[in-house]
């Protein structure tokens, strides 16, 4: 009876240690959130997507110069788990109506704003260095 009841506190005490680490230093298991664009009306990436409209992070491409808007094409959402703060970084892909694609990811949590959808038609806006406003569909703009 004594080594059961060893084997099974030696369990108990690292499974106890293990979470008293993981609660003692929760910033060390947090993913760090891009800043938001200044002048931007959210305040949190939960926010991002209301009334369908999206900041996009820039990785590749962007609207061409001298454009103030462009219509685009969801072509891809992928890579959409949550973070450790819940929030999710889908990947897009979007073609442009000009025939080039950019590539952004879209900081969102998608239990409140649903994530882009591939096939569906957006407008693409120039925002800051590095970003993007997407407005969907019947979107409602909210500066």
């Amino acid at each position: 009876m004594t080594k059961t009841f060893s084997a099974y506190s030696a369990s108990a005490i690292a499974a106890l240690g293990l979470a008293a680490a993981l609660v003692a230093a929760p910033a060390a298991y947090s993913a760090e959130q891009p800043a938001i664009p200044a002048g931007e009306t959210i305040s949190t990436w939960v926010e991002n997507g209301q009334n369908g409209r999206y900041l996009l992070q820039l990785i590749e491409g962007g609207v061409p110069a001298g454009e103030t808007a462009i219509t685009g094409t969801i072509l891809s959402d992928a890579d959409c788990a949550p973070d450790a703060d819940g929030i999710n970084h889908c990947k897009n892909e979007i073609r442009l109506e000009d025939g080039n694609t950019l590539k952004g990811v879209n900081n969102h949590r998608m239990s409140v704003n649903r994530c882009l959808k591939p096939g569906e038609t957006v407008t693409v806006s120039p925002l800051a260095d590095g970003w993007a406003v997407v407005l969907v569909e019947g979107a409602t703009e909210n500066r």
